[in-house]
């Protein structure tokens, strides 16, 4: 005789026929929420998130940094994090099927909830936009002249993009992997997929002083994390690059939503199916659309601006 996991208990409690679907939903929402806003992935994805942003605004106090224009550290730390949360906390699903079937709710419906639970890493993700806008300590001060061709609105875009949408992203990612992936490893082989497509893309395409320029327009900004601004090694010279920060900030949000499509396809069946897909086959036109503005739009060429305030175009 096996055990039943706490968790899956929780929800049939949760789910009993008493209730009606809309707080049976908003039930299984909260429940799932709580389990993700605990799981010890995410917990320590947010530790080092925290750890790597003190000891950046410690050691940098002062000085001009160009990941003040691309806050890194949420994607890399809380996102991760709450990708392989999303992952585990789905596959728990999966050993409790019996158990689930009995429950009034449809499996869509508690893959939706799954999905509303990315709205943890998301508030968690806000935190650092508050740190960025409202406390701005030192280190992520810049003059004005480091925005190069970009306005604060562009900033912005780019900030929100790689930490609330990121964290969004990659939870639906863990959620839809989580329900279609049940091989041995593949919550390592999730996150060695999504390191491997982020800094495999920025590494060639980052500058566009190693690769040709039109190869650069289109590759750069086809990861899911991103950046329009490089700074050189003394920070004496920003380079705007090429691309629109709005267009591409839809675009990530388009991808976060073919995330929770394919976990919504998982078993789904009958109208609620046919829902999906035709969600689906929207994001995917959008998707394509607002890539294509995001490499087409903004600057055509990279511009190099420098501490008096002059800029450069760079035609190579």
């Amino acid at each position: 005789m096996t055990s039943t996991p706490q968790g899956a208990l929780a929800v049939t409690t949760a789910l009993a026929p008493r209730a009606g679907y809309g707080s049976r939903f908003g039930a299984l929402a909260r429940i799932e929420s709580v389990r993700l806003a605990r799981h010890p992935a995410l917990l320590v994805g947010t530790a080092v998130g925290v750890t790597f942003t003190i000891t950046t605004v410690t050691q940098a106090a002062g000085t001009a940094t160009d990941e003040a224009f691309a806050l890194p550290v949420v994607a890399s730390s809380v996102g991760i994090g709450a990708m392989l949360a999303a992952f585990h906390l789905t596959r728990s699903f999966h050993r409790t099927d019996e158990l689930l079937e009995a429950s009034p709710t449809s499996t869509t419906t508690r893959t939706a909830a799954l999905c509303l639970t990315a709205i943890v890493p998301a508030l968690i993700a806000s935190l650092w936009l508050v740190l960025y806008y409202g406390v701005r300590p030192a280190a992520l001060e810049v003059p004005e002249w480091m925005y190069g061709m970009f306005s604060h609105a562009d900033v912005a875009a780019v900030l929100l993009g790689n930490s609330v949408i990121a964290a969004t992203g990659a939870t639906l990612l863990g959620v839809a992997a989580g329900r279609w992936w049940g091989f041995r490893g593949a919550s390592a082989v999730l996150v060695l997929a999504v390191m491997t497509w982020t800094i495999g893309v920025l590494g060639a395409f980052s500058s566009g002083d190693t690769a040709p320029a039109a190869w650069t327009r289109w590759f750069r900004l086809f990861a899911p994390f991103g950046y329009f601004t490089s700074a050189n090694a003394d920070t004496t010279v920003m380079t705007s690059l090429t691309g629109s920060p709005w267009w591409y900030l839809a675009w990530l949000t388009t991808l976060s939503a073919l995330a929770a499509v394919a976990a919504l396809l998982w078993r789904s069946e009958g109208r609620a199916r046919r829902r999906v897909v035709r969600a689906g086959a929207v994001a995917l036109v959008l998707s394509a659309l607002t890539y294509g503005l995001a490499v087409s739009g903004g600057q055509s060429q990279p511009v190099r601006t420098f501490p008096d305030g002059h800029s450069v175009v760079v035609t190579k």
